[in-house]
């Protein structure tokens, strides 16, 4: 009996690879993404930290140096924020990015995998149909071996 042979498996294995590869950048991209985030929040709390203590200070008398030092800080933390906003956005357009080539893979993968398992199955059709036509004669041979006799006796 014939072997199935799929003639797009190499396509297929490449497939494979590729949603594995991607999977993997999908991975470090999300991750990236999550530790962007979590200095965003490491800023915004020192800045909770910082206005929480001026509030403080300030009930107790500060000086206006002391004030100009904390709001220029402040203002510093804004733009570090802001820029922080912007690499988790630059992080977040990545993500989407291997999201979307995954996707795509994925998809592809499936249809030479669907195309695959019909043509296994017309393969499996057409080994039916020779071992019935095998069978078919073998009947025929021996029906009309004992209809002539065995020519012996």
């Amino acid at each position: 009996m014939p072997k199935f042979v799929f003639k797009l498996q190499p396509l297929l294995n490449i497939k494979t690879q590729m949603e594995d590869s991607l999977k993997n950048e999908l991975g470090k991209a999300t991750q990236k993404l999550e530790d962007e985030k979590r200095v965003l929040k490491g800023i915004e709390l020192e800045q909770e930290t910082i206005i929480n203590e001026i509030n403080i200070k300030s009930t107790h008398g500060v000086l206006v140096e002391k004030l100009k030092e904390y709001s220029t800080y402040i203002s510093f933390l804004k733009d570090k924020a802001n820029l922080q906003k912007e690499n988790i956005n630059l992080a977040q357009n990545n993500v989407d990015k291997y999201r979307e080539q995954l996707i795509k893979v994925v998809q592809e993968k499936k249809i030479l995998e669907k195309l695959k398992e019909k043509q296994y199955q017309e393969f499996l059709k057409d080994q039916m149909k020779e071992e019935q036509k095998l069978n078919d004669e073998i009947v025929s041979y021996k029906y009309t071996d004992k209809l002539t006799g065995d020519g012996n006796g």
